[in-house]
């Protein structure tokens, strides 16, 4: 038979396994706080601390000894951020909340339910970081407070990927931060009479499917149910009410709509206000919150690394191990708890040596170690791991296990090798081109160049990037460079674009651009090339082609002007000729002296009138042919009182007045004897073609036209029908009025004189009025 044990005996046995097995629970839990990444701290009521782990050492480089007991909660953190805090919630609460440990603590306090938010701690050694904390309030099985727990996760790696994605990215999270409540008020039956909202597109149907309708009208009496019930508290006790609920779309949303009465005077009315938040990022947060407790209490088995227990052994036999070790190693976890396959035999043969080492310079010092290799996973892969470990010592200071974390970076390394190939490509690709490649600020400064610079412009590259790019460019290309690089910074591609560059010798080089904006960055991507010979092979092109132009027009204008000349000389010769062999005609045999006496003066008089002829012939082709011409400064004054002087009998016999204007342009660099004679012509036009009707009127003036000076010669004389002569006004013995003394000569010598100087002549008149002639030199 059995022995049998007395009943108290028994009991003791089991008290003492249910302690045992309670002490084993709880130094499991130690062990699992103590090798957990995240800094767990533990306070009192009012901040003191009375736990604190392995993790909140590292992260704030404070021991235990130092803090437990010894210092509170805000000793880490930043007094301005609390100050700031502070007065917020004050805001919020509606009542003073004091600057210290109630800024970080009332309000998982007053909520009962974890405050999850960003602070800035402070080390140690006076350093600043930011983190994300959460702290919840702690009761005991009365529902009293007995303290706080809070979790910090320093989030110094997370900030400076958020950087990154900044840089990258149109900003999420000041797109989310951006969006603001929509405000209803409603009347005494729940019907929506005002909205008041930023956009229209956050209303959750369009206003005119709003106004005068309840919540149970347009989504049913089953959502509207809560809204109305606590609408109805709201005008029975004034009181506000709550309800926070997931949107009926599909897109995991939540919202808090906050009912208050509303009051007119102090007076409560029968009218409702509805505040719509939205609290997605809050509700996240408090899910986040809760499964980050359930982590805590089952944390070996829910964190997202592989979490180990070991002895200090060759092969590092494990005591413990979490189920993440099949996706990190490919083995399952009893694989390794039973000895079937070891941890270091997955170790890489490249790294295995210096794993050791680490591991036990770190034991032998009793730090905490921090490694980074390579395993062979079971599937035959390469994976990176991320180890974070320490020795778990006796209080004899006996190693007794290893505790650590294992995180699979595998990813992290792959993308930090394709992000150094990249950017070391890149590197080769900019600085070996033998283009031109460039990155500009939206300043206007060149911040990165290529040495390709340098060997184009003889500029260093410093003191390229030292001045903006414009100093460089040529003065006339300045404004289409400016007006392009609007262009540019508006987000706008540039394929070609041309302009001139300044050696560093005084020449210009011509480049021919590509650019792209990275608005997000504020920068300017760019390549050029040097255009220069094509520019000149261009030029010449052009300059050949303009020259061939020219010489073609002056060739036909050569060819006209012989047309010209000689249809002049072949219809002023031909009369004379014919008028003499006609005389001749009527001298025989039976003429007498005095007929040969008669005909002898008439030819005389054709000869002379011929002779007169070929002298204005002369007089015109000298003109033409004149291409060097001495200029001078002139008067237009000295000239004009010239010429009155040899006119002075003729207009003193017409009794014609003369005014004159020189002062905006008093005087001109000019030919004196052309311009004599451009005055003496126009001049005794005026007079020679008075009316009849009235005295002679002559003003003379000129001005300044763009950058020529104009002269205008302008009478009241008998005018000129342009529609009818303008074609003919200034041709070879073209004559308009019945005038004994006109030649037709004055006006064709005239143009004749201003176009071989460069310049132009053009006629304003009317029939009857006068006539102005206008000069541009």
């Amino acid at each position: 038979m059995m022995d049998h044990l007395p009943l108290p005996e028994k009991h003791m046995q089991r008290e003492d396994k249910f302690l045992n097995a309670l002490a084993e629970a709880y130094r499991l839990q130690e062990a699992i706080i103590a090798t957990t990444e995240l800094a767990i701290i533990s306070t009192a009521v009012d901040g003191t601390i009375t736990s604190f782990n392995k993790a909140a050492e590292t992260l704030l480089g404070y021991t235990g000894e130092e803090t437990i007991g010894k210092q509170s909660l805000i000793n880490f953190h930043d007094a301005t951020e609390l100050a700031l805090r502070a007065s917020a919630l004050s805001d919020e609460l509606s009542f003073p909340v004091q600057i210290g440990f109630d800024a970080i603590s009332i309000k998982s306090h007053l909520q009962n339910v974890a405050d999850r938010r960003e602070w800035t701690y402070i080390r140690k050694n006076g350093t600043r970081f930011p983190v994300v904390v959460s702290i919840t309030a702690l009761w005991d099985e009365k529902d009293k407070l007995i303290g706080y727990a809070s979790i910090a996760t320093d989030i110094t790696a997370q900030k400076a990927q958020e950087l990154k994605v900044r840089e990258s990215q149109e900003h999420l999270q000041a797109l989310v931060s951006s969006l603001d409540d929509i405000v209803f008020e409603l009347d005494e039956n729940a019907r929506f009479t005002h909205i008041w909202v930023k956009s229209d597109e956050y209303l959750f149907l369009p206003r005119n499917q709003i106004y005068g309708r309840t919540l149970t009208e347009m989504f049913g009496e089953a959502f509207a149910r809560p809204f109305e019930k606590g609408f109805q508290q709201v005008l029975q006790t004034g009181k506000t009410f709550n309800h926070e609920y997931k949107t009926l779309a599909n897109d995991e949303r939540w919202f808090n709509a906050k009912y208050s009465l509303i009051y007119d005077h102090g007076l409560p009315t029968t009218r409702v206000s509805v505040c719509i938040q939205d609290i997605t990022a809050r509700k996240q947060a408090e899910i986040s919150l809760k499964e980050s407790e359930e982590r805590f209490r089952l944390l070996a088995e829910n964190i997202s690394g592989t979490i180990y227990l070991c002895r200090n052994d060759v092969n590092y036999s494990m005591l413990y191990l979490n189920d993440n070790a099949a996706v990190l190693t490919g083995y399952q976890a009893n694989e390794f708890l039973s000895g079937n396959i070891h941890f270091s035999d997955l170790f890489h043969e490249g790294d295995r040596e210096r794993i050791f080492k680490i591991v036990d310079e770190a034991l032998e010092k009793k730090v905490s170690f921090h490694i980074l290799y390579r395993i062979n996973h079971k599937s035959g892969v390469i994976r990176w791991v991320e180890e974070t470990g320490i020795g778990v010592y006796s209080s004899d200071g006996l190693l007794l296990m290893i505790e650590g974390y294992l995180t699979d970076v595998t990813e992290r390394i792959l993308s930090e090798e394709e992000l150094h190939r990249i950017a070391d490509e890149n590197h080769r690709i900019f600085n070996y081109s033998i283009g031109l490649k460039a990155v500009a600020n939206f300043e206007g400064y060149f911040i990165k160049l290529n040495p390709a610079w340098e060997r184009l412009l003889g500029w260093s590259v410093r003191e390229l990037t030292s001045a903006k790019f414009a100093d460089f460019i040529h003065p006339d290309d300045l404004q289409r460079t400016y007006d392009t690089f609007k262009y540019v910074l508006d987000g706008n591609d540039i394929l070609t674009f041309e302009n001139r560059y300044r050696h560093k010798d005084g020449s210009y080089r011509w480049l021919m651009w590509t650019s792209s904006p990275d608005r997000t960055r504020g920068l300017i991507y760019a390549s050029a090339v040097d255009i220069t010979d094509r520019k000149k092979f261009e030029d010449d092109l052009l300059l050949s082609k303009k020259d061939l132009e020219v010489a073609a027009m002056e060739l036909e204008e050569q060819n006209r002007q012989l047309d010209e000349f000689a249809h002049i000389i072949s219809h002023n010769l031909r009369s004379p000729a014919g008028n003499i062999k006609a005389l001749l005609g009527f001298i025989n045999d039976k003429s007498s002296l005095e007929d040969y006496k008669l005909i002898f003066e008439k030819v005389k008089n054709v000869a002379n009138n011929l002779n007169e002829t070929m002298n204005e012939l002369m007089e015109m082709l000298m003109v033409k042919k004149n291409t060097d011409i001495e200029r001078t400064e002139i008067r237009f004054k000295d000239i004009l009182d010239k010429v009155v002087q040899s006119l002075e009998g003729d207009l003193i016999q017409c009794g014609a007045t003369l005014t004159f204007d020189f002062n905006s342009a008093p005087k001109i660099i000019y030919s004196k004897t052309y311009l004599e004679s451009i005055f003496q012509n126009l001049l005794s036009n005026g007079i020679k073609y008075r009316s009849s009707e009235r005295k002679p009127q002559i003003h003379v003036s000129t001005s300044i036209i763009g950058n020529r000076i104009e002269l205008r010669f302008a009478d009241n004389g008998l005018g000129i029908d342009l529609e009818k002569y303008g074609a003919k006004l200034f041709g070879l013995h073209k004559t308009f009025h019945e005038n004994k003394d006109a030649r037709g000569v004055g006006l064709f010598l005239t143009k004749t004189q201003i176009e071989t100087m460069g310049g132009s002549i053009g006629a304003e008149s009317k029939p009857g009025e006068g006539t102005t002639f206008v000069i541009r030199f």
